[in-house]
C-alpha cells in the first residue's frame, strides 16, 4: 500500500529548517543539471477553475504535483486550492508516496522567500 502523509504529517516530519536546507539544495541540484522540470501545464476548466501538473525528475525519484485551483469552492465551504505530491521511483516507475500539496507548497514557499531574502538581501 502507497503511504499518505496528511498536510499534518508533512508539517510534523519537516521543519521550517530542513524545508530551507532541502529548498537551498534543490536549487544548487537544479543548476547543476541533476534535477529536471518540465514546464507546468494547465488544463483549463474555465470559468469553475483549472488543473495544473508539475512534474520533475532527479534524485532517483519522479515527482508530480497536481493541483487544482477553483476561486468559487469558498462559496461551496471547499478550499479554492487542493492537490497531491506523487513521488515516484525513477528506476522501477514504483509509486512509493503521496503527500499534501499545500503543506509541501507551504513549506517550499516559505523556505524559497527566506533563501531569496538572504541571498538578495
Amino acid at each position: 500500500m502507497v503511504p499518505f502523509f496528511s498536510a499534518r504529517d508533512v508539517e510534523a516530519a519537516v521543519s521550517p529548517e530542513q524545508a530551507y536546507e532541502a529548498v537551498r539544495d534543490g536549487f544548487i541540484a537544479y543548476a547543476r543539471g541533476e534535477w529536471a522540470m518540465q514546464p507546468k501545464l494547465y488544463v483549463a476548466n474555465y470559468p469553475a477553475g483549472d488543473f495544473r501538473a508539475m512534474p520533475a525528475l532527479g534524485g532517483g525519484h519522479a515527482l508530480l504535483k497536481w493541483v487544482t485551483s477553483f476561486p468559487g469552492n469558498p462559496a461551496l465551504g471547499l478550499p479554492t486550492v487542493t492537490g497531491l505530491v506523487v513521488l515516484s521511483n525513477a528506476e522501477t516507475g514504483m509509486v512509493e508516496a503521496l503527500l499534501d500539496a499545500g503543506a509541501v507548497t507551504a513549506l517550499r514557499t516559505g523556505a524559497a522567500a527566506a533563501l531569496a531574502a538572504e541571498t538578495l538581501g
